[in-house]
């Protein structure tokens, strides 16, 4: 994903969740509570993985097509 983000010249902040307990623990903070994983948490048994934040808003990301919707649906590309 990080890939499709900057093949678009999309500044984003990527956060490794596995790179310290502390950022495991702020995504699963949002992860439980996010009704955006609930499909994750509740039916797949899922981590939620990746996912985006936009303006406060969690999005799953499905595959880099979906990236690519997300992209033009919410405008995010600066071209």
């Amino acid at each position: 994903m990080k890939e499709v983000l900057s093949e678009n010249n999309i500044k984003y902040l990527y956060v490794d969740v596995c790179e310290s307990v502390g950022k495991l623990k702020t995504f699963l903070k949002v992860r439980d509570t996010s009704e955006a994983h609930r499909e994750a948490r509740e039916t797949s048994h899922r981590a939620g993985i990746p996912c985006l934040m936009i303006d406060g808003e969690v999005i799953l990301v499905d595959d880099a097509d979906h990236m690519r919707e997300i992209i033009d649906q919410y405008k995010l590309s600066e071209e």
